[in-house]
């Protein structure tokens, strides 16, 4: 009799093992999908990012989603971002991925860090890829590419982040950076390119940049500038090397500077669509339809 039962159960345990391991991969909580809350990246805790999964995406189908990614500015407000585009990734089964890198990750006011790219020993630029792989291995996304926006001091990430890794963006759109990098081959990083080989251990494929759909996008008012040098414990400050490197070092507002760098990407074989949002001044939420139509063209 004891015998029998133990074979009862035995069978019991192996037939819900079975049914668990049958409907396992079909299983997704009520929070991975619609916004879905912060989340800290497996690669550096200090990292947290959000997403927004259209509702009717369905763990049992093979449709695959194109993925973009939204960089916030210096204000550091990604779910701003998120709730103004939920509708579009709605509409056209997209996945939104938005990073969030706080301050004082280095303990101290560090309003800059991700902008530079690498900040203090931290490569901003391989946490987010290291959030996009973590989303590819949850959610079926297209291909291995994204499309990435930034603004402002997304803006300043966006562009040195397409220097670094053009082979992983399918679409770019650059909002208004308050300070910009050229290619550049006579000056250092940030102001320009020539010791980026040493610095991040990367050389510019040109061939690859020249693939990316490069978008710059501005309000028609934005037209600010700041006449102050750069503080000295800004990580902005420059060497002795590097004469003039203020904000309006190139160009005397962001109208100037993003027109600039348009001509300096075009000069290296990389073609810009450049848009100039009528009666917008320096808000992200008013360059949002412009960014969309612009990666709808190209993810379609």
């Amino acid at each position: 009799m004891v015998n029998f039962l133990r074979i009862i159960m035995v069978i019991c345990s192996v037939l819900s093992v079975s049914k668990a391991n049958a409907t396992e991969p079909h299983q997704m909580e009520w929070y991975d999908k619609s916004f879905v809350p912060f989340q800290s990246s497996q690669i550096d805790a200090r990292f947290p990012y959000m997403m927004y999964v259209p509702p009717s995406y369905d763990v049992t189908k093979d449709k695959e989603y194109p993925l973009v990614v939204l960089m916030h500015g210096t204000e550091r407000a990604p779910h701003i971002y998120l709730e103004n585009n939920a509708k579009f990734a709605d509409k056209n089964d997209i996945i939104l991925l938005a990073p969030l890198f706080p301050l004082n990750t280095h303990g101290n006011r560090d309003l800059e860090n991700y902008k530079l790219i690498d900040y203090k020993g931290t490569r901003y630029d391989l946490i987010l890829l290291s959030m996009v792989d973590e989303v590819r291995s949850k959610y079926r996304i297209k291909g291995d590419k994204f499309n990435l926006f930034g603004f402002s001091g997304g803006g300043h990430f966006a562009h040195r982040f397409f220097y670094l890794h053009p082979h992983r963006l399918n679409a770019l759109s650059i909002g208004a950076p308050g300070m910009v990098t050229f290619i550049d081959e006579t000056s250092d990083w940030w102001v320009g390119t020539r010791d980026l080989h040493r610095k991040f251990n990367a050389r510019l494929n040109f061939k690859k940049m020249s693939e990316v759909k490069v978008q710059m996008v501005i309000g028609e008012q934005d037209i600010e500038g700041w006449e102050d040098e750069i503080e000295e414990w800004s990580p902005y400050k420059m060497g002795e090397n590097v004469k003039g490197a203020t904000y309006n070092s190139a160009g005397k507002n962001r109208q100037k500077r993003m027109k600039n760098l348009k001509k300096n990407f075009e000069e290296h074989g990389v073609k810009v669509t450049m848009e100039i949002v009528p009666d917008a001044g320096h808000d992200e939420v008013y360059m949002f339809p412009s960014m969309q139509k612009f990666f709808l063209k190209h993810i379609k």
